[in-house]
């Protein structure tokens, strides 16, 4: 029998998260579950269609204002901080609506440039950022060093920001780890599932993982671009291969 939810019993949440953090595979988990409704990009969307930024607030707080009697118990999407078009009022309206933040990152930097650098590739010969199918899967690539620290640099900027952001809320926040979600999807949706305030139940999701873990199987130019970044903090992550 389907559940009932009244609009107090229900709870807003949205995924915050810089790229390549398993926020898309996180979503269609979500998207499984009877009890939760979780959208993909919106914000991303909106303002690639030249909406305003009062057009996005207008739209997260429809959202999230659920109906006084509904079928489910969690409402939610996910966001970059850089498609948020106002901040200030993003962050009075997370705050309005008492908002639970499922703050995703990745503790591997270097895997999340190769990501975002493959992911680049995939989409440019399917029009998909995610694998969904193992005949797309891209062959190995020849890193540009030059690119690759670029990237490296941003990407720390974007994860100290948002990292300062989640603090700066004072909302509730759940700590979801990419390489956690990797090696124990299990255990990751039972917190997620306690956070929001619904029931565990297994679940699968859609996506599959386009990148492997040994990026030796990745990059041809494997030993050049691990040179590059001898003595630094970044050293021992190219050879980091999950269990």
């Amino acid at each position: 029998m389907p559940s009932v939810f009244l609009r107090p019993q229900v709870s807003p949440f949205v995924i915050l998260f810089v790229e390549r953090d398993g926020s898309t595979y996180m979503t269609t988990l979500l998207q499984e579950h009877p009890d939760i409704e979780a959208v993909f990009e919106r914000f991303a969307v909106m303002k690639q269609k030249d909406q305003s930024a009062q057009e996005q607030l207008d739209w997260a707080n429809d959202y999230w204002t659920p109906p006084l009697v509904g079928k489910v118990g969690a409402i939610g999407f996910k966001t970059k901080l850089v498609d948020v078009l106002d901040l200030d009022g993003f962050t009075r309206l997370l705050r309005e609506k008492n908002v639970k933040i499922i703050y995703m990152y990745r503790r591997n930097r270097i895997k999340a440039v190769v990501s975002r650098i493959n992911a680049r590739r995939l989409h440019d010969a399917t029009g998909n950022w995610n694998l969904y199918k193992e005949s797309d899967r891209q062959p190995p690539m020849t890193v540009d060093l030059a690119e690759f620290r670029q990237f490296v640099q941003e990407r720390q900027d974007a994860d100290d920001a948002l990292s300062a952001y989640v603090q700066s809320l004072g909302l509730p926040n759940l700590r979801v780890q990419y390489e956690d979600l990797s090696q124990d999807k299990d255990a990751i949706l039972r917190q997620i599932f306690e956070f929001l305030g619904v029931n565990y139940m297994q679940l699968e999701g859609k996506t599959k993982k386009h990148t492997k873990d040994d990026l030796r199987e990745v990059i041809t130019n494997f030993d050049e671009l691990k040179a590059s970044f001898a003595n630094t903090p970044y050293a021992d992550m190219f050879d980091e291969v999950l269990s």
